[in-house]
């Protein structure tokens, strides 16, 4: 495996612009009879395909790392391919499959079949053989690229450094779970995609820290003090602050697209395209 993030496949070929993000869309809609739009909110699909994700990892007892890995795989295939010309259901069940091998907690091909078809009967039949032919598929879309660095570890790199002599502001335990849900939303959005994993673990304790509104009682001059020592640590680490508030907006927006999310429409657009392709 790759030990240095900036060495590895994930930096030189599966980290773009957003300018470079958009044009790979284009060109992959242009190939295509339908646009994102039909569809919905892109945002809502990538909500609702996280959401089945997590779901299949709960029934199969996978690790969160693993399936960030599979929502990397799936983020990763869907820019180059779309969703309209395929069966997401598979594709993710495909994800999940692969990025167990990968992560080493490896599942059997015939469980995560089992599983998958008692989740999504219409869509997963009961051949594994389907999957087997995926997996190929989703490989060779990613370039055989398949390993991911994940913004987790850096988080716990960055609470100890936070807590280490001379700074002394370690995260709270509640300041530490609210900047790992963080990460874990982060996979819905295309941050994964335009930065690296250390640049995600910041903006995760920036937002549990400095964006979380405090308590009341939170609102003392001692807490202003840990406030101003978290920012100045910031600044001396030479981070690029520019970064992390643009991750922020972003993590922000998918909060407030969050509100309007149904997963009952975006069940039954995915239904629409699928049963029209079959006709």
């Amino acid at each position: 495996m790759a030990a240095n993030y900036f060495l590895s496949s994930q930096n030189r070929h599966w980290r773009f612009t957003r300018q470079q993000l958009e044009n790979i869309r284009l060109e992959t809609e242009s190939e295509t009879r339908m646009s994102r739009s039909d569809l919905g909110d892109p945002r809502h699909l990538r909500i609702y395909l996280h959401g089945l994700i997590q779901s299949l990892g709960r029934h199969l007892s996978v690790r969160q790392q693993a399936l960030a890995t599979s929502e990397i795989y799936l983020a990763r295939f869907y820019i180059r391919t779309s969703v309209q010309e395929t069966n997401p259901y598979l594709i993710l069940a495909t994800c999940v499959y692969v990025a167990c091998k990968m992560e080493e907690c490896p599942q059997h091909i015939r469980s995560v079949v089992s599983e998958a078809k008692s989740l999504w009967p219409d869509y997963i039949t009961h051949d594994p053989t389907k999957l087997a032919e995926c997996e190929f598929y989703l490989i060779e879309e990613l370039d055989s690229y398949l390993i991911v660095h994940h913004p987790y570890r850096s988080l716990i790199q960055l609470s100890k450094a936070l807590g280490a002599s001379g700074v002394n502001v370690g995260l709270s335990s509640d300041e530490m779970q609210t900047a790992w849900s963080v990460i874990n939303d982060s996979y819905i959005t295309d941050l994964p995609l335009l930065y690296p994993p250390h640049v995600i673990a910041l903006t995760a304790i920036y937002i549990s820290v400095v964006l979380r509104p405090p308590p009341a009682a939170a609102q003392t001059e001692r807490a202003k003090t840990r406030l101003q020592k978290i920012m100045d640590w910031f600044a001396a680490c030479g981070i690029d602050l520019e970064a992390v508030v643009d991750c922020a907006q972003e993590m922000i927006s998918l909060y407030d697209v969050w509100e309007s999310y149904s997963e009952k429409t975006c069940r039954e657009l995915i239904a629409r395209v699928m049963n029209g392709r079959r006709g």
